[in-house]
């Protein structure tokens, strides 16, 4: 898709940026959740230009961009340009017949002879929203071209109904002339949101078990996966019979009672973290669907370009430096075989907290039970904030890798602390070195600082680890 200012009306961006200008409603098909690639025009003809230069006779060349978005998030951005609400200024209509849920084309081969897109989304839009203000008569009448389901018609005699002004009006079309009909939903019922639906992995797991829930309080359809990760034929066989419109995977090895499990244990935690989470990656591609993958931040430590205290976190593409326990050296290779994966979205979750003081895999149980704790400051996960995210990020179709972590980090002492004063005054721990801590498990432990610097960017209200801790953690379960 191009953002081209003379693009053809009836196209999605140039027919929105019509119907802005006159202040009409603007029509999404199904439920906007489509995605699209878009290039700005003087990108495409730089790309012409490279490939008529550079490129070899008898290839083909593909020129396009990784860069996705939907297409409701295309209406909003035009709203937000035309300071309309987009809650009022957006209609979902009835789906059209074969809406492609995503274009995607693999334009390496071009960017190889050393092309590259330079105009970003917002840019390009201004740019376009620019020409078709500044010359409004160029296209004439586009009155058919604005309906919400145009469909040119070559047979003489043919009806259009003209919905701009809300009334039905019919014209018979000439021999030499085509018209526009606009199909009305059956039963004269108006077009319905098509609905999301997630197909989750790990329901036995405290996440996958969380995520259920949100979907029943959100009222989003969901179903659990009954296929085995490594198992292809049946991650198939959920898909096809569940239809999802995401996958969650919320399933794999951590251990029984911790991580030192995986030790002992290495095939078992390959076969799941490894070649069950790329399986489940690469049969989610073929079905082209977005997989949300729970991921670790625990492939990381302090070192001495993040040293502990700086307040310098790592960031999404750093590379792990951690891998003193067999489940991290999993969670990291794995991680950097899903990069090759464009429809996978990795969340590293560090050190998971909820507001169910009684779960023994929530991290601030755990560590009230010990009868010492290391006091190293850490990047943690509060779930009850963030999982709610997780899905507002499959809802925008976000990729990649992201630090799945609020903002800063927290001692152990600081927690304990907090633990003190809102649930036991009368609680005592003791600490002890990494040495010490050392002699008591079979495998090292991660501690590190996560940048959440893009997630917070994305998500403003995303709450720092200390405030979160008390609103979400410690306020609901006072006792004190």
């Amino acid at each position: 898709m191009f953002m081209v200012p003379i693009s053809f009306r009836k196209k999605l961006i140039p027919k929105f940026i019509l119907l802005a200008m006159r202040g009409k409603t603007l029509p999404i098909h199904g439920d906007g959740s489509n995605v699209r690639s878009y290039l700005y025009c003087e990108d495409v003809a730089e790309a012409f230009e490279v490939i008529l230069h550079k490129g070899e006779v008898g290839r083909v060349y593909n020129i396009g961009t990784k860069k996705e978005r939907r297409v409701i998030d295309v209406a909003r951005d035009i709203c937000k340009l035309f300071s309309m609400d987009p809650e009022t200024s957006i209609e979902f209509v009835e789906n059209r017949p074969f809406n492609d849920q995503r274009y995607f084309l693999d334009d390496q081969r071009l960017k190889n002879l050393g092309w590259s897109e330079r105009t970003v989304w917002e840019d390009g839009l201004k740019k376009t929203i620019k020409w078709y203000t500044q010359n409004p008569d160029w296209w004439g009448d586009v009155t058919g071209a604005l309906l919400p389901h145009p469909r040119m018609l070559m047979m003489p005699g043919s009806t259009h109904f003209d919905s701009e002004d809300g009334k039905e009006t019919s014209y018979v079309s000439g021999p030499n002339q085509t018209r526009m009909v606009v199909p009305t939903p059956k039963g004269g019922s108006s077009p319905q949101k098509q609905s999301l639906k997630f197909l989750i992995y790990g329901r036995t797991g405290w996440i996958g078990g969380l995520l259920g829930q949100l979907c029943e309080k959100q009222g989003i359809a969901f179903e659990y996966g009954k296929g085995r990760l490594e198992d292809r034929s049946s991650l198939n066989a959920d898909i096809q019979n569940i239809t999802p419109t995401h996958v969650f995977n919320a399933a794999g090895v951590t251990g029984r009672p911790n991580v030192d499990w995986c030790e002992s244990h290495k095939t078992e935690t390959i076969r799941a973290n490894v070649a069950g989470t790329l399986t489940l990656a690469d049969v989610c591609r073929d079905h082209g669907l977005l997989m949300m993958n729970f991921a670790t931040g625990c492939i990381f430590e302090y070192d001495t370009a993040h040293p502990q205290g700086s307040g310098i976190g790592f960031k999404e593409e750093d590379k792990p430096n951690f891998i003193g326990s067999f489940y991290s050296k999993t969670k990291a290779v794995v991680e950097e075989l899903l990069k090759e994966y464009d429809n996978v979205c990795t969340l590293r979750v560090r050190m998971p907290i909820s507001s169910d003081l009684n779960n023994p895999r929530n991290f601030i149980t755990k560590i009230s039970r010990y009868n010492k704790v290391v006091n190293i400051p850490n990047s943690m996960t509060v779930l009850d904030e963030l999982l709610p995210i997780s899905i507002e990020m499959a809802k925008k179709n976000l990729r990649g890798i992201w630090n799945f972590t609020n903002p800063g980090v927290v001692s152990h002492n600081e927690i304990l602390e907090m633990y003190k004063t809102y649930i036991d005054p009368k609680f005592k721990w003791e600490n002890f070195t990494l040495e010490e801590q050392a002699k008591v498990i079979v495998a090292p432990r991660s501690n590190n600082e996560m940048d959440a610097s893009k997630l917070k960017k994305e998500f403003p209200e995303l709450l720092s680890i200390k405030e979160s801790l008390i609103k979400y953690a410690f306020e609901p379960n006072r006792r004190t």
